[in-house]
């Protein structure tokens, strides 16, 4: 990461000044100098990060309010070029590009996107295990990805439903409804994971009506996507801040 890299070597070089012009008279004494330049350094760095892809990342908004996914994914590939540069960029627009590739149905791009995303939000990993889910591939894979995102939104009861209805799908009842009870464990007072440990017990097929437009995302059972949540609005993060945009 050349934004660590340049601010350790900013730092090492402050407190060698500090040591070599008799600023201080020991050794040690030149390490409080050195950390306070590599942490000044670093934030300065991922502030021009963010003032560099800021209007990539608008630009692509603006693209997907009308319309132009591909575009968009033009845009968010351009960004790919300041990755070096803050230590978070790379997995969100590895996010933001393999969600949208999903919705186009190029399930191969959107793994491979998806493969080098981040955790979080959650739905990265499981945008990841439906298309694995859809390929019919490895279930192997496709749980892997379903557990992480379990794991990062555990507290969001519709990551348990997406895993679960997968795995229902393959005809793997009982390992879907170990999925929704591990759900409970986490929300105990979820009547949606209730409803649907039920059903799934009695062989019967989910509800999944309740979750709306986030369910449709992930495209699963007929539903149409619209762009998907991980899409809209980019995480914000320091150094990120982005203008409203107008309309």
């Amino acid at each position: 990461m050349l934004t660590i890299l340049v601010a350790l070597l900013s730092g090492a070089a402050v407190g060698a000044v500090f040591r070599v012009a008799n600023l201080v008279h020991t050794l040690p004494g030149a390490i409080t100098p050195a950390v306070v330049a590599t942490l000044v350094a670093a934030v300065l760095l991922m502030r021009y990060a963010g003032k560099k892809i800021n209007p990539v990342v608008e630009e692509a908004q603006r693209h997907l309010q009308g319309g132009r996914r591909e575009l968009a994914l033009k845009s968010l590939r351009s960004g790919l070029a300041y990755r070096y540069w803050h230590p978070m960029l790379e997995g969100q627009l590895r996010t933001q590009i393999g969600a949208l590739l999903y919705a186009n149905g190029d399930l191969d791009g959107a793994i491979e996107e998806l493969s080098k995303a981040s955790s979080r939000p959650w739905e990265a990993p499981a945008f990841l295990g439906c298309a694995h889910f859809k390929r019919k591939g490895d279930d192997g894979a496709m749980v892997k990805a379903f557990d992480k995102a379990v794991k990062s939104g555990a507290k969001d009861s519709l990551s348990w439903t997406v895993y679960a209805w997968c795995l229902a799908a393959r005809g793997k009842k009982d390992e879907a409804a170990k999925v929704l009870q591990k759900g409970l464990e986490k929300l105990p007072t979820e009547q949606r994971l209730k409803t649907n440990l039920e059903l799934v017990q009695a062989g019967k097929k989910m509800k999944v009506a309740p979750y709306g437009d986030r369910w449709s995302a992930f495209a699963l059972d007929g539903s149409v996507p619209g762009v998907p949540k991980a899409a809209r609005g980019f995480a914000q993060r320091p150094g990120f801040r982005q203008r409203p945009i107008r309309r």
